[in-house]
């Protein structure tokens, strides 16, 4: 402190101006004196040995017991056993509980077999070359039993813990209830009230003891559960190292070469120490799997027969209808083998009644689907194909046999050489086969032949060449791709072609007969339906190929990546997703226009009577109307902002108004024309001389078929702003007029019954308005007449026209007149221009 303040203070003084020595040294006299005051009012500090010692720590406080339960009252015995005995009935009748171990105690057995039996396959994994495809199928399993398992574990867990409130409760009644009885017997009460006391004591010990058994149950159950989640997870991890394994050493050598000794010898001891095994383990899952899923097959069966009941009924039908459909005509083999198209159909849709069932009853369904399949494709396809798939269908088969062998490795390596080899031989002799007999002359098949053998051929040898020479997995990899490829290919080509054929038979079955438009276009609607079936198949065929190989998940995560990936245009950054959500929200939203125009079309205007043209303004209404939401719609899923975006419309408004003026101006005429209807789809109008029927009506021009035979393109603000003619506006009647011209003593009357006459015996021209001849011009030397006739065959006026002016030469020619009409191929007005009509000239 002294130190301090020798320091501090001169400089503190210093800040004050205090310089002089005789002004700061007093001062810091008096402080030393104050802090001397102060130090002696401080009690010394005792010693270390005079402290005294600390207090020792407090011992834990010991749990309190839980109080006493208070013994039910005498006279309140008899009122509260009843309440509490009500209690009592209620923990021991828990059904749901009795539910929840027997299902647990059914269920577990048959689980923790097929844990087991997959443990014992993953075992094996350490030491044998398992394939992509066994690797995969035993993780669908291993999801299948984990799929089966959670909801025990769940419901176990629930019951475990509802037993220990139950517990809980009843403790609390066995206390009350057993000082109850414990007082009621110190204050002498009376034997029944002792009694019922006693027995609600009982009867809650009896309860409790119940209640612990159950607990025990589900404890029990719970760890065999865990157990099976254990194992589960512990096979996951292997089967996650092992088809790492498979895929990164895809291309190394995995096992002996054929012409080692070590392979003969792996081959016959897993063939006598595992097969008999790996079979009783495949045997006794799918007999498991069956008595767990009896309602299913039986639901399969039934499914199977109401097909064969309705296919057979539609028969007789079809048979009727194909005199007038010659579409149905090609499909009627569809309804001709009823048994045959169920039973295909019924496979098809197997996997609506058997979830996730074991590969035995895969190969089982394989083996049924492929006798309708054959049976179908032999009525279906040419001969020589037929061949191809038969042989397809044979080795498909045959490499489902082997894939039930996959656990052992040798016996899985053997079949797999004498399964390439034959297929080898069998490609060879087709091939063979079609060089001396030729190709089909449709050009599909022969493509089809002729590739499809070639691709066997070779893939065959391949696999062939990397068996024996110790790639097992990749040959196995390819030969399972190949025929599981070509297997889908085939049952999906025969499914689509069935499929084309039952569709076209559903247009014919209420309530789609009762539409027009499918009643007037089955045929391009059956069209659209199997092109879009060919479109799914093809998918479903890529999927599937892509799952045979393995790379399913891998090919959907490069898909993901490509999904998310995104690229900078200067500062604007672009991801894939937005593009193709973009692309997809407008192409959904044209084929909604283009089928809202066609159910307007064919199922509203036609039951409706409408103005002409009418129908195709509100038809090309909602088109724009659709087009335009499909637009914003499109924007708003791609993360545009519409505000921005009508901000900067706003702003470009009147630019775009100078700079696309004319095409603005079209666009805006089109729609008045469309809503005012001064010229119509289908009117016959004239316009700059040009005389034609309207076909279009488009967003910028109107497209009009002269009469000369071109497509003429006029802009929509012509038909506003310039002089048009339309013939048809409010009718379809067209005036003809003929001019005659005779000498100045002819007879009048005869004339003019003459040229009636003349014009009544045409057909096309109408009696009402009825034709009539009209004295035109007097002159010097001539008289000049004119007959007028109307005609409602607008387009076949001039023919009409050049009828009359023959048929008046002849007539007047017969009966000597002297008068003649003008020729045939002369129109004063011009090509395509009607000649103008002057008024009617009054005789003098």
């Amino acid at each position: 402190m002294n130190r301090f303040l020798l320091f501090a203070f001169p400089k503190a003084c210093g800040r004050l101006r205090l310089r002089t020595p005789g002004l700061w040294i007093p001062l810091l006299l008096v402080l030393f004196c104050l802090q001397g005051d102060a130090l002696a009012q401080i009690p010394p500090k005792p010693p270390a040995a005079a402290l005294p010692a600390p207090a020792p720590a407090a011992p834990p406080k010991a749990p309190e017991a839980p109080p006493a339960p208070e013994p039910v009252a005498i006279s309140d015995i008899a009122i509260q056993a009843e309440t509490a005995l009500a209690e009592v009935r209620q923990l021991e009748n828990r059904a749901r509980i009795e539910d929840v171990i027997q299902t647990a105690g059914d269920r577990l057995p048959l689980l923790e077999r097929e844990t087991g039996y997959r443990v014992q396959m993953a075992r094996r994994l350490n030491r044998a070359a398992f394939s992509l495809e066994s690797i995969q199928n035993l993780e669908e399993e291993l999801r299948d039993i984990e799929l089966r398992t959670a909801p025990l574990r769940r419901d176990l867990t629930r019951t475990a813990l509802q037993n220990d409130r139950d517990l809980k409760e009843l403790e609390r009644l066995e206390a009350v209830w057993n000082a109850t009885t414990k007082a009621a017997a110190e204050a002498a009460a009376p034997p029944d009230v002792l009694d019922r006391a006693r027995d609600l004591s009982r009867t809650v010990a009896a309860a409790k003891k119940s209640v612990l058994e159950d607990r025990a149950k589900v404890l029990a159950l719970q760890g065999r559960a865990t157990d099976i989640g254990t194992q589960l997870a512990d096979v996951r991890r292997m089967l996650a190292d092992a088809s790492e394994r498979a895929v990164t050493r895809l291309l190394y050598r995995d096992s002996s070469p054929l012409w080692s000794g070590d392979f003969w010898a792996a081959w016959l001891r897993s063939f006598s120490v595992e097969a008999g095994e790996n079979l009783v383990n495949q045997s006794i899952a799918l007999g498991d799997y069956v008595r767990a899923h009896v309602r299913s097959f039986i639901f399969h069966a039934c499914f199977l027969g109401l097909l064969i009941i309705a296919l057979s009924a539609a028969r007789s039908r079809v048979d009727i209808l194909c005199e007038t459909d010659e579409g149905l005509k090609g499909n009627r083999q569809i309804y001709d083998m009823p048994v045959v198209t169920a039973l295909l159909l019924a496979m098809l849709f197997s996997t609506w009644f058997y979830p996730r069932p074991p590969r035995a009853l895969w190969l089982m369904m394989g083996v049924l689907a492929s006798a309708p399949l054959l049976a179908f494709a032999r009525r279906v396809v040419d001969r020589r194909i037929y061949t191809l798939l038969l042989s397809v269908v044979i080795f498909y088969l045959l490499d489902r046999v082997r894939a039930l062998f996959a656990p052992l490795p040798g016996v899985h390596r053997f079949m797999l050489l004498v399964e390439a080899f034959g297929l080898l031989l069998v490609m060879v002799a087709a091939l063979r086969q079609y060089r001396r007999e030729g190709l089909p002359e449709s050009r599909a098949a022969a493509r089809t032949l002729y590739y499809g053998s070639w691709t066997l051929f070779l893939l065959s040898a391949l696999v062939l060449a990397c068996n024996a020479g110790g790639y097992s997995r990749l040959a196995d990899l390819v030969m399972r791709t190949t025929l599981s490829s070509a297997y889908t290919g085939a049952v999906l080509y025969v499914l689509t072609r069935a499929g084309e054929g039952l569709m076209h038979g559903m247009l014919y079955v209420p309530p789609l007969s009762f539409l027009a438009g499918v009643r007037r276009h089955r045929a391009r609607i059956a069209m659209r339906i199997n092109r879009w079936m060919q479109w799914l198949a093809f998918l479903l065929w890529i999927i599937l190929t892509l799952q045979a190989t393995g790379f399913l998940q891998q090919a959907l995560g490069w898909l993901l990546a490509l999904w998310k990936a995104s690229f900078d245009i200067g500062s604007l950054n672009v991801a894939v997703s937005d593009i193709v959500l973009f692309v997809l929200v407008l192409w959904t939203t044209y084929q909604l226009s283009r089928l809202s125009r066609f159910f307007l079309e064919e199922e509203i205007f036609s039951r409706v009577r409408l103005d002409r043209g009418l129908p195709y303004a509100v038809s090309t209404t909602v088109h724009y109307i659709i087009l335009l939401s499909g637009l914003v719609l499109a924007l708003t899923a791609i993360g545009v902002d519409m505000t921005k975006f009508t901000i900067v419309a706003g702003a470009l408004t009147v630019g775009i108004g100078f700079g696309l003026q004319n095409i603005v101006n079209n666009f805006v005429s089109g729609l008045i024309v469309l809503f005012e209807r001064p010229v119509k789809v289908g009117d016959t109008v004239e316009i700059d001389g040009i005389v034609g029927r309207v076909q279009h009506i488009g967003i910028r021009a109107t497209v009009i078929h002269s009469t000369t035979g071109a497509e003429v393109i006029i802009p929509n603000g012509k038909l506003i702003a310039d002089k048009v003619t339309n013939w048809t506006l409010s009718s379809q009647l067209r005036q003809i007029a003929v001019p005659v011209v005779t000498k100045p003593d002819i007879n009048v009357t005869r004339l003019k019954a003459t040229l009636i006459k003349v014009a009544r015996w045409n057909k096309q021209v109408l009696e009402s308005p009825e034709p009539e001849v009209l004295f035109i011009k007097r002159g010097v030397d001539a008289f000049e007449f004119e007959l007028r006739v109307w005609t409602g065959d607008l387009d076949a006026w001039l023919r009409v026209r050049s009828d009359l002016i023959s048929d008046i030469n002849d007539a007047l020619s017969n009966q000597d007149l002297p008068a003649q009409a003008p020729d045939a191929g002369v129109n004063p007005a011009g090509p395509g221009v009607e000649q103008p009509q002057s008024p009617p000239a009054v005789t003098p």
